[in-house]
C-alpha cells in the first residue's frame, strides 16, 4: 500500500475516534457546567475539523499530474496542513483563553464533577491508545520513528501531536477539577480552562511555523546536501559538483537540481551514461527524491 493511502486510514481511524470524544466531552460539560471539560471539548472538535481538512488534503494530494501542475499535488498537504493548525487549533485556542477567563472573572458551580472526570479520564486513555496505533504503524512502515520528521509528514504529525496534547490537556483538566472541588473554589477549574487554551494556541502555532517553511520551498538541511555532494563526486567520470538545489513538493516528494562537472572528453553516449548513473545513485540513496534535473558542465 502506498504510503499516502496509509496516511488516509490512519486519519480516518482518528478522526472516528475524536468525533466520539467530542461528542461525548460535550455532553458532559453541559451537564456538570466544567468549563475545563468544554475546552477538551472544543480541543476535540479542533481535533475534528482539522483531521477533516487532512482526509481532504490526502485525497486531493493523490491526483495524477496534469499540464498545469506538472510535478502533481502534494503541496497540498503540506498547505491543508497549515490552515488546520491556523484554524483549527489556534483560534479554537483563543477561544478557549477567552472562555477561561471569563470565568476566573465571573465564579461559577461544577455539578456531577464525578462524570467530569470519567470523560476525561476516558479521553485520556482513547488519545493514549490511538497515540500507540500510529507509533506503531510509524515504525512498521519506516526504518524509525523519528524519520517521519524526517520525511515531512505533516497529517501524521499533525495527528500524533494532537494525540499528544490531548493526553496532557486532559489531565490538565482533571487536575484543575480536582483542585476546584477539594477547595471549593471554581476559578481553579477556569486555570486549566485557561492552561488548555494556551496549549492549543501553541500546538496550532507550532504546526503552522512548520508548515509555512515547507510552503515557501524548504528543501534538505546542509549536513544532507553535504553528504550528497560527497557521494556524486565519487561516481566515475565526475569531476566537482558545482550547486544543489532541493525544495519539497509533496511529503515524500523531492525535487533536486543539480549541476555537475563531468570529466573532458566524453562522448555525447558516455555523458547521457554518466547522467543516468547520477540519477539512479540519488534515487537510490534519497527514497523520497522524485525528480533529479542534471545540468551537465564539461
Amino acid at each position: 500500500m502506498h504510503s499516502q493511502e496509509k496516511s488516509y486510514r490512519t486519519i480516518y481511524m482518528t478522526l472516528i475516534g475524536d468525533i466520539f470524544l467530542f461528542a461525548f466531552a460535550l455532553a458532559v460539560s453541559i451537564l456538570g457546567h466544567s468549563k475545563a471539560v468544554l475546552s477538551e471539548s472544543i480541543y476535540q472538535l479542533s481535533d475534528v475539523l482539522s483531521g477533516t481538512m487532512l482526509l481532504f488534503a490526502v485525497w486531493s494530494s493523490l491526483r495524477p499530474a496534469d499540464d498545469l501542475h506538472p510535478f502533481g499535488y502534494g503541496l497540498e498537504r503540506f498547505f491543508w496542513s497549515f490552515v488546520s493548525a491556523v484554524f483549527a487549533f489556534s483560534v479554537s485556542g483563543a477561544g478557549v483563553m477567552a472562555y477561561g477567563i471569563y470565568g476566573f472573572l465571573q465564579p461559577y458551580s461544577i455539578n456531577d464533577w464525578q462524570y467530569s472526570v470519567l470523560v476525561l479520564m476516558v479521553t485520556a486513555i482513547v488519545s493514549a491508545i490511538s497515540l500507540a496505533y500510529l507509533l506503531h504503524r510509524i515504525r512498521h512502515h519506516y526504518e524509525r520513528t523519528a524519520s517521519i520528521i524526517d520525511r515531512y509528514h505533516q497529517g501524521v504529525r499533525t495527528v500524533m501531536l494532537g494525540d499528544v496534547m490531548s493526553i496532557v490537556s486532559s489531565l490538565v483538566a482533571i487536575g484543575g477539577i480536582s483542585m476546584a472541588v477539594y477547595q471549593g473554589n471554581s476559578r481553579f477549574d477556569a486555570i486549566a480552562t485557561i492552561a488548555n487554551g494556551i496549549l492549543l494556541l501553541v500546538t496550532g502555532i507550532t504546526l503552522a511555523a512548520e508548515g509555512r517553511e515547507l510552503l515557501i520551498g524548504k528543501g534538505l538541511s546542509k549536513a544532507q546536501m553535504s553528504r550528497i555532494t560527497q557521494s556524486i563526486t565519487k561516481l566515475p567520470s565526475v569531476n566537482l559538483v558545482r550547486d544543489v538545489k532541493t525544495v519539497y513538493i509533496g511529503p515524500e516528494s523531492l525535487m533536486m537540481f543539480i549541476r555537475i562537472n563531468f570529466a573532458d572528453g566524453l562522448t555525447t553516449d558516455e555523458l547521457e551514461k554518466a547522467i543516468d548513473n547520477v540519477q539512479h545513485h540519488l534515487k537510490s540513496s534519497v527514497p523520497e527524491l522524485k525528480n533529479v534535473i542534471v545540468e551537465p558542465e564539461s
